[in-house]
């Protein structure tokens, strides 16, 4: 009997708590775990309304157990290593090969988060660490990465980007440089009937019914700046979020730190959907239509501008925020076949997405521009098409 099959069968026998069901787009998870942190974790992380679009069919259900032991491989010898995979931003892991055939990912971070990952066929998966403090936070990064996978494997392009639906249902796709404003515009765009759809990597999915934006599963992160305007900072003085630190809470300091070096960014708060809904407004859905492109960049002075751009110009725009092949992971680490996807694929897929969508570049000072007027600017983009000066 393999790893696999030795902790499933006893996870069975011992867990009293009821399975939750995650749904992504076409993901679709059984969750298995004792451990209440997980559910309240996931929960909150995974919080969305059902998509008003037609989705394509989903995936096949696949299960995910999720278990605190601190020796989960006692009763069986693991396998010497077959290589290593790389997960996201440099986080390793020595693949092993169980009794059973199973693949075995053992992360080589034994100091903060260790921690394993055991699957007989790359569909139903065991996340095992010593304890059931970062369970939760495990858990979600793992769901985040099957989301990840099954978009990859579809031939969805993967940007870093943001998405939201604007209270008439149209979708609104952003990307841009980092602090040109994509999160916060998701956001505002939402706000008043709206959804967000994605706040940092965003899928644009070709489907028979048309391109769809679709989010990948993360934490919405908002600095100084963005939580002022939003109106925020009295709620989030009392908030102890559920995914990592809250800078701006009563006794953290009237200005959140620099980031110090690598790691979590000490200047921003990150809130789960949940949470963005509770203190925003602001429902998630997992996709929406990809009606408007919009290309955002920086800058100080004057007021908002856009243009639309022809397709040779919209790809030049879009082609540095398309991850393909994403430079944080040197493999598929969650999929049989480890290759990296391969650009030639996505950059066909570009071309066509430019053919079919209109695309626009907005030169604007986030800082001073985005709030509420973000909706007027994205509504004259979709009425005119042309140059627009002033907000």
């Amino acid at each position: 009997m393999g790893f696999y099959s030795l902790l499933t069968g006893r996870a069975e026998r011992n867990t009293t708590l009821p399975m939750l069901t995650v749904e992504w787009y076409r993901t679709r998870l059984r969750v298995r775990t004792s451990a209440p942190g997980v559910h309240r974790h996931l929960a909150s992380q995974h919080h969305t309304v059902t998509p008003d679009v037609a989705v394509p069919e989903p995936l096949p259900p696949a299960d995910l157990w999720v278990l605190a032991d601190p020796d989960p491989f006692a009763e069986r010898r693991l396998g010497a290593p077959t290589g290593r995979r790389q997960a996201f931003t440099g986080e390793w892991y020595a693949e092993h090969r169980g009794a059973d055939g199973e693949t075995v990912l053992v992360s080589e971070d034994t100091a903060t988060h260790p921690h394993a990952l055991i699957t007989p066929d790359f569909r139903s998966w065991v996340l095992v660490a010593p304890g059931p403090e970062s369970l939760g936070l495990l858990a979600t990064r793992t769901v985040r990465e099957l989301v990840r996978e099954a978009g990859v494997s579809d031939g969805a392009l993967m940007f870093h980007g943001s998405a939201a639906q604007r209270p008439n249902g149209r979708g609104v796709f952003l990307v841009g440089d980092a602090g040109a404003g994509k999160t916060s515009s998701a956001v505002w765009l939402g706000r008043g009937g709206g959804r967000v759809v994605g706040t940092d990597r965003t899928f644009l999915a070709p489907t028979a019914a048309g391109w769809r934006a679709v989010g990948l599963p993360v934490s919405t992160r908002l600095g100084a700046g963005s939580v002022k305007a939003l109106g925020i900072l009295d709620e989030l003085r009392g908030h102890a979020p559920v995914r990592a630190i809250n800078p701006f809470r009563a006794g953290a300091g009237g200005t959140p730190a620099p980031r110090p070096g690598p790691g979590l960014p000490v200047d921003k708060v990150w809130l789960s959907n949940s949470e963005v809904n509770d203190l925003l407004g602001v429902p998630f859905t997992a996709a929406t239509h990809a009606h408007t492109l919009v290309v955002l960049e920086s800058a100080t002075g004057g007021e908002p501008s856009f243009a639309r751009l022809d397709a040779a110009d919209a790809a030049a725009a879009l082609r540095p925020h398309l991850l393909a092949p994403d430079p944080d992971y040197r493999s598929r680490w969650l999929a049989a076949d480890p290759t990296p996807e391969r650009a030639e694929p996505a950059r066909a897929g570009l071309a066509a997405l430019v053919r079919e969508r209109p695309v626009f570049r907005l030169r604007w000072d986030p800082a001073a521009h985005c709030d509420a007027r973000v909706h007027d600017l994205v509504a004259a983009m979709d009425a005119t098409g042309t140059v627009v000066v002033g907000a």
